[in-house]
């Protein structure tokens, strides 16, 4: 794998020189730790973050999924097929009040810590944080087969997480999450001094909306969402609902549960194709 393209791909071309210099090829960079990244200049935590993340991916402990490439980032955008998901943390106005500023860190920080983990252990990116709320990519700049069901059973493993959080921080804590799936334009956005890698799009702006209308503890998601999950994530309608920003109705489902189904890759059956398939099995037979 090369590097630099690697790099470039992610929106950090600025630290091209010093991975080179300091000889980090595809080997080392899923061995790199934070401070590694501080001696290579990587001054932002917040990059650092990001090239932790994306580098854990290149190494065999991922989850296990086939693996779709992604093609180089075009400095001008690249269209690409994602699911994005909105984690935020409910009633934060309130509980801010309640608390002084350093526990409202403290709280932050912990929770930021918990939903990031969560995402990245599903092969998911974070984005970037909103005030309490976490945005994730899952499908770029690293694309796997499944990426909806990925981020559902983030969201899920989510919720639950957040049982642990409250009894840690002593408050009543959820989440409220809206996931969407659809195209987007994936590029490096910024100016000369700092870029980064992002997505921009109407689902962007769909999966914050229902980040927006869920509830505690709720998860909503899009109709591409619920269609590409069916068979693993058991899920209610809600019916069509009106969304600022969209000119029609969206249908919205909440994810209940997650079902027995093994989560495989089905084969799509083979329509008016019976020659192909009689020479396949004569050839099948003949080296029985």
């Amino acid at each position: 794998m090369d590097v630099e393209a690697w790099l470039r791909e992610l929106g950090f071309e600025t630290y091209v020189e010093a991975f080179a210099e300091n000889g980090v090829d595809a080997d080392l960079l899923p061995e790199l730790t934070n401070e590694d990244l501080k001696d290579l200049g990587v001054a932002r935590l917040a990059d650092r973050k990001r090239l932790l993340s994306a580098a854990s991916r290149l190494s065999d402990a991922t989850l296990e999924g086939e693996r779709v490439p992604s093609p180089p980032v075009n400095p001008e955008g690249d269209r690409r097929q994602v699911t994005v998901l909105f984690a935020d943390l409910s009633g934060f106005t309130q509980l801010s009040s309640a608390l002084d500023a350093e526990a409202t860190h403290a709280l932050l920080n912990r929770y930021f810590e918990t939903v990031d983990g969560i995402i990245q252990g599903y092969g998911g990116t974070v984005d970037k944080h909103i005030g309490d709320s976490v945005m994730a990519i899952f499908g770029a700049p690293v694309a796997h087969t499944d990426d909806p069901e990925r981020a559902l059973r983030a969201s899920i493993d989510i919720h639950q997480a957040m049982r642990g959080l409250s009894e840690e921080m002593d408050r009543d804590l959820t989440a409220h999450i809206g996931v969407a799936s659809g195209q987007v334009v994936a590029s490096g956005i910024g100016s000369a001094a700092h870029r980064e890698y992002t997505v921009t799009g109407e689902t962007v702006n769909l999966a914050s909306r229902l980040q927006d209308l869920a509830l505690g503890g709720e998860t909503l998601i899009s109709k591409a969402v619920q269609r590409s999950t069916a068979q693993t994530v058991a899920s209610s309608s809600r019916g069509k609902v009106a969304v600022k920003g969209f000119a029609v109705e969206v249908e919205v489902w909440a994810v209940e549960r997650l079902t027995d189904q093994p989560s495989t890759h089905r084969g799509t059956p083979f329509v008016g194709r019976r020659a192909e398939l009689g020479r396949f099995n004569r050839f099948a037979g003949g080296c029985a």
